[in-house]
């Protein structure tokens, strides 16, 4: 009689990082935070906050309705996170943002020796192939690329289509894009939001 192997541990031993700075984008002010800072709360970390110098209601709002482990939100310059990320409180950094901010981050924590995270957002192409249910793929691109008035690192920018249906799928694409009704939220015509950045 052959044993039964023995199960796998499920327990994962607590690594604190300690304090968390996490550098916010803009766009989806509330959802970045929670994104990052929720497991890095439920770990027993704490977290300083730095958001967009453009949403600090938002950034003021989280704070305020946080959880205890948020040590507070930095009203700061863009200039002057390099001197937090060197403070020896801060033990790692997460940021979501453009690569040139990424770029300057791993820098920092790679001359400090911290833990970082960065998520620099992406441009893969949407590929619609020559099998492809054209105005499906049409319509999923036009709300992929308008999903946020367009301005987040998700969304659709680059479009490939195989030769036997690319000028179907422009032709569907612009027509969906048109459709589009930009607008107040309020506005019950409208089926997309203006933002501004």
């Amino acid at each position: 009689m052959t044993e039964s192997p023995r199960p796998a541990s499920t327990r994962a031993p607590r690594m604190s990082a300690d304090e968390l700075l996490a550098v916010r984008p803009w766009n989806y002010p509330f959802w970045q935070f929670v994104r990052c800072a929720a497991p890095a709360l439920a770990a027993g970390n704490t977290v300083v906050l730095k958001h967009a110098d453009n949403v600090p209601q938002c950034a003021l709002a989280v704070e305020a309705g946080a959880p205890e482990g948020l040590r507070g939100t930095l009203l700061i310059e863009v200039e002057r996170v390099a001197g937090v990320i060197a403070d020896p409180r801060i033990a790692a950094v997460s940021l979501t943002g453009w690569p040139r901010a990424g770029a300057a981050v791993a820098a920092r924590t790679a001359a400090t020796l911290k833990k970082q995270v960065l998520e620099l957002g992406g441009s893969d192409p949407f590929v619609v192939l020559a099998d492809a249910d054209v105005a499906r793929a049409a319509a999923t691109t036009v709300a992929s690329r308008f999903v946020n008035a367009g301005q987040s690192c998700v969304n659709a920018k680059r479009f490939l289509g195989e030769e036997p249906v690319a000028d179907e799928f422009v032709a569907v694409f612009v027509q969906g894009a048109q459709a589009l009704v930009m607008g107040h939220p309020a506005r019950a015509e409208r089926t997309r939001t203006v933002l501004s950045g």
